[in-house]
């Protein structure tokens, strides 16, 4: 903590260049949300969107896979195999459902309550992991649980937060709940695969999930407007190369507690510009609901137990890339803080 206010109070130069750039990255990835209903508005469905997009991060990694992780993907265990299948699984669950969940309710509480992802990282934890939080952490559990109840019972017949507002949150919830469970799947493989070749796996095994949902509904991938395929370009572009890179930088540089609660914006920032393009305007419960949650959501990353990273940039182990997870906005931003920093 002690860091992290000297930060806060004296940056160096290229320390306040990189909060900078980090404030870019969230602005750019705070458009996940806002360009999957957009793509959704022009008659692409969900799972469509969902396979275009993990198909085409994975095929943004596949240079860096060939040319230096070939043989790393030819020697890996069944065992870690099967591990890979089931978090990229659950990854696919996560993603379909938190972007479904977008059609039902507004991009504020999707954003905040898919943002809970790590308050049910820290409750697995507890129950298959046996870890053990302070007094502090579960405070900050509790106000996370608090505003959903809130964000939940605001939606029950205001039409006015979506067609369906209340299944649109059990949605969110549902996206934040696969993706921990993806998590605590990953922890089990992460350890012995590099970073570049276990998310070039997983959004395979995830985009193929999502194939399996568009054959099921009978969908296709051709035919929709050209603005659909506009907008999933730039969703892969903008949230999934471009803020990635930036987050993948600026956590080599910056305390991890730092870059989780500017994510936080991101979730602000998605509201304001669904209020601009959609003129959502969220209701007298929604905010106070929002403000909890993403308060909950901070306290528990601020008291996690996590050493500051230091300003200088870490040695590089394996050939980088302009990617970090690819995952942003109602997915797994707030996991990535977390999961690099331990």
């Amino acid at each position: 903590m002690s860091s992290l206010s000297i930060n806060f109070k004296a940056p160096s130069t290229t320390i306040g260049r990189v909060q900078l750039l980090l404030l870019f990255g969230t602005f750019v990835g705070a458009w996940a949300a806002i360009l999957g209903r957009i793509a959704q508005q022009h008659g692409m469905p969900t799972p469509v969107i969902i396979t275009f997009r993990m198909f085409l991060g994975a095929l943004a990694l596949t240079p860096f896979i060939w040319q230096h992780h070939r043989a790393e993907i030819r020697a890996m265990s069944k065992r870690n195999l099967l591990f890979v299948l089931i978090g990229g699984i659950w990854f696919g669950i996560h993603l379909l459902s938190g972007f479904e969940a977008l059609k039902h309710t507004t991009i504020l509480v999707s954003g905040v309550l898919g943002g809970t992802l790590p308050i049910w990282v820290a409750l697995l934890e507890v129950y298959l992991l046996k870890a053990h939080f302070n007094r502090v952490i579960w405070i900050g559990l509790g106000i996370t649980l608090l505003g959903g109840v809130i964000i939940t019972l605001a939606g029950s017949g205001d039409n006015s937060l979506g067609d369906n507002p209340v299944l649109g949150s059990v949605l969110s919830l549902t996206a934040a709940v696969a993706g921990a469970i993806y998590a605590i799947v990953g922890r089990k493989v992460r350890d012995k695969i590099s970073l570049l070749p276990y998310l070039w796996l997983v959004f395979i095994v995830g985009g193929m999930t999502s194939v399996v949902v568009v054959l099921f509904n009978g969908q296709t991938f051709m035919g929709y407007d050209n603005t659909a395929y506009f907008a999933i370009i730039l969703l892969v572009l903008l949230p999934q190369l471009i803020c990635h890179g930036i987050y993948n930088y600026s956590l080599r540089r910056l305390p991890a507690t730092f870059v989780s609660v500017v994510g936080q914006l991101g979730i602000v920032i998605s509201a304001i510009l669904a209020f601009l393009f959609f003129h959502e305007v969220p209701n007298m419960w929604e905010i106070p609901g929002s403000i909890a949650i993403i308060l909950g959501i901070t306290i528990v990353n601020l008291n996690k137990n996590t050493p500051p990273a230091d300003p200088s940039p870490a040695p590089e182990t394996e050939t980088a890339a302009p990617i970090y997870s690819g995952l942003t906005g109602i997915e797994l931003e707030q996991l990535q803080f977390s999961e690099k920093a331990e």
